[in-house]
């Protein structure tokens, strides 16, 4: 068994499991000559992709006074890389089908992840943190490294989770222990691999090491206390039933008053709920 996270993701259908639309968008956005209104013409193709996207421009995330029905408008109001970002995490909700069911139920691992990324959205804009879009991004990718390991090592992931069991240890310790490093790394590997940006993947690598990574040291403290946030609030399961520490630098980091962490927690809770009526309508 090799001790390079990039193995881990050799031979994984996701390599190629991001839809086309989302390099279309993010080539229109890197090119200087183009406008909102290409970038709207691409998305707008995607009716389905659309409709979600209408639907976070006009839920309380944003809190426009006026409703936004247009993808044209949304792009103006909302900006490029913002509204990839968005689409992107939307995206991504579809792209992991067919792991076995006795490894994790995938509906209760996307409602984690859902809830880690409306909890690193509104730790982030409590932060005052520029285009918050892109914590809601890295906490839905933060697990992604969980599932590559359970579908292109499932005898390795059995081993983990019997271990965690017996022993009642959280599960990135015993992946530390058994294959030399968490499902941070191999995360990061696939973002990579997806051509997604350096910051992203850096991010993902260290969430549950966060002292360990020197260049985001407050994005990857946001991702980390969103990613307990969301346990210690039980919305969602990524297979890991316990709840890491919360180190007190990552809370020094992120400067949140501990008096305001019950209304933190209410806006959480109520995002997450409008969110997942979004993506999981029923």
């Amino acid at each position: 068994m090799s001790n390079n996270p990039q193995d881990f993701i050799k031979g994984s259908v996701r390599l190629s499991a991001l839809p086309e639309i989302y390099f279309k968008i993010n080539d229109v956005i890197n090119d200087p000559e183009s406008s909102f209104g290409d970038v709207a013409e691409i998305i707008s193709n995607d009716v389905s992709l659309s409709v979600r996207l209408l639907k976070i421009v006009n839920s309380s995330f944003y809190n426009f006074p006026l409703g936004i029905d247009t993808i044209s408008h949304a792009v103006s109001i909302v900006g490029t890389q913002q509204l990839r970002d968005l689409a992107l995490a939307t995206m991504v909700l579809t792209a992991f089908e067919g792991i076995p069911e006795d490894f994790v139920n995938m509906k209760d691992f996307w409602r984690h992840s859902v809830a880690c990324g409306v909890s690193a959205w509104i730790i982030a804009t409590n932060c005052r943190e520029d285009n918050p879009e892109r914590y809601y991004l890295t906490g839905i990718l933060h697990d992604v490294g969980r599932l590559i390991i359970l579908e292109n090592h499932p005898e390795k992931a059995r081993e983990i989770m019997e271990r965690c069991r017996s022993e009642n240890k959280i599960d990135f310790e015993t992946e530390r222990e058994i294959l030399g490093f968490d499902h941070g790394p191999v995360g990061a590997a696939l973002l990579t691999s997806w051509k997604l940006p350096s910051t992203l993947a850096e991010v993902v690598k260290n969430h549950h090491n966060p002292l360990e990574d020197s260049e985001y040291p407050l994005e990857t403290s946001i991702l980390n206390l969103a990613d307990i946030f969301a346990k210690s609030i039980e919305l969602g399961f990524s297979g890991d039933p316990l709840i890491p520490p919360l180190l007190p630098e990552v809370w020094e980091n992120v400067e949140t008053d501990v008096n305001s962490l019950a209304l933190l927690w209410n806006q959480i809770e109520n995002q997450f709920n409008e969110t997942m009526e979004i993506f999981f309508p029923d």
